[in-house]
């Protein structure tokens, strides 16, 4: 794609033999066509600069030049709206014609009444997969802010494109279209359907269901189009309880025992793992303690969480205090996310955490349960899971427990915590009803 300059741009007189005062066009040529349109200028053709495209101000005197160089601000004025209406409109792959190019240039001059401008022509036809890659690229040039007013976290623009390549892949193998007007129930139904044929988790397909559902309903909001599908009740995000397993105080008190004096890799791990275990963090704001989130002597946490923004205090144990003591008050150095999940299955089974678990899910349409050693249940959020459940069972009061986990919904924080039945009656025993 050529870049259109001054040169592209022509600045002839009507009529170059004239007698009289005659009009100045301005005339560029392309693809065998030639686009011509007067500047409403006019002058004496003796006193034009063929050569330079513009009128000669070497006249004697302010008063004399000032008509010329007035002629000559107009002439810029009209070459550079023509070569910014130009080079926006190849950008755009809008394809060039006369009418197209006068449309859009009086309106750059304010001569008419304002038409849309080749990049909202470029934005109207750009298609639902081409606006995710654009949000992700505006959001990560921190462009975007989400509804917090703060940045994108990484993984959530991740799972937007991961959205878009499987919507390009879903078009591709199907032939239907990911248009904004092609979305409907039928359409929601055929994708989901489709997902699960994949063998996906239907925790997996749902997740790309809320994110198609979030896309849609963001280019709504920008103006891309006008289907409002996204707010039909049935188009839903899908999902299912996992059985996702915690930690209790006895097997951290194992894992904290442990002599991995040898492996200074896993002896990391479990450091910052069990500052997550005690803290109730998430591994986003675990990790990236600094000595000045410790507060109180020593003896109190406060940090401002990642995801949420808010300020959350937790009492910290004598576990903690020893591991901070350890690292001279400077919380262990993370490693990432990923790598760190695949040291605590190992670091678990170190510690003997490899009784039998049930773990059931749905995956391609179909119940599937199976048993696994409990150390490969382990990631950095059982760390968090393992706090709230470990808290609720010592009593400490749920509200004390929401007000550090930031659940607000009493429902909502108890279907995350994990107790069994048996611990549940256990607990119940305890209450004067049952006494």
């Amino acid at each position: 794609m050529k870049t259109i300059s001054d040169k592209d741009i022509k600045l002839l007189l009507k009529d170059i033999r004239a007698e009289r005062p005659t009009l100045i066009n301005l005339v560029f040529r392309f693809d065998n066509s030639r686009f011509k349109i007067s500047t409403g200028q006019t002058i004496e053709p003796y006193q034009w600069d063929t050569k330079a495209q513009r009128a000669y101000t070497n006249q004697k005197g302010r008063a004399a030049r000032e008509p010329f160089e007035t002629i000559n601000a107009h002439l810029d004025r009209w070459r550079s709206a023509t070569k910014k209406v130009l080079n926006a409109l190849q950008l755009a792959q809008i394809p060039l014609d006369n009418e197209t190019i006068k449309q859009h240039l009086e309106a750059e001059l304010g001569r008419s009444k304002k038409a849309k401008s080749p990049e909202s022509i470029a934005i109207e036809a750009e298609s639902f997969t081409a606006y995710i890659e654009r949000f992700v690229q505006e959001a990560q040039a921190g462009k975007r802010l989400n509804a917090r007013s703060v940045h994108y976290a990484a993984y959530t623009l991740a799972g937007y494109m991961k959205l878009k390549r499987i919507l390009d892949r879903y078009r591709i193998e199907t032939g239907n279209s990911v248009d904004y007007t092609a979305f409907s129930l039928d359409y929601y139904n055929n994708f989901k359907l489709w997902l699960t044929g994949r063998g996906l988790t239907l925790n997996y397909v749902g997740t790309l269901l809320k994110d198609l559902k979030v896309m849609l309903k963001q280019s709504h909001y920008d103006g891309m189009h006008i289907n409002m599908i996204f707010q039909h009740r049935d188009f839903k995000k899908l999902v299912e309880e996992v059985d996702n397993v915690y930690l209790t105080d006895d097997d951290l008190t194992n894992l904290y025992n442990l002599n991995l004096s040898n492996t200074p890799r896993l002896d990391r791990v479990r450091d910052l793992f069990l500052i997550g275990c005690y803290t109730g963090l998430r591994f986003s704001d675990f990790s990236e303690l600094r000595p000045e989130n410790i507060t109180h002597n020593g003896r109190i946490l406060t940090r401002k969480t990642l995801k949420t923004s808010e300020r959350v205090s937790i009492p910290l144990n004598p576990k903690i205090l020893s591991i901070l003591n350890k690292y001279e008050g400077i919380p262990p150095r993370t490693i990432t996310n990923q790598k760190m999940n695949d040291y605590l299955k190992e670091l678990c089974r170190l510690a003997g955490l490899v009784e039998s678990v049930e773990v059931s899910r749905t995956k391609g349409g179909k119940k599937e349960t199976r048993y696994v050693e409990k150390c490969e249940m382990v990631t950095t959020h059982t760390a968090r899971r393992s706090f709230a459940t470990n808290a609720f069972l010592a009593k400490v009061p749920t509200v004390s427990i929401m007000k550090i986990t930031g659940h607000r919904s009493e429902a909502v924080f108890l279907r995350y915590i994990k107790i069994s039945s048996e611990q549940n009656a256990l607990l119940m025993l305890e209450h004067e009803h049952f006494k």
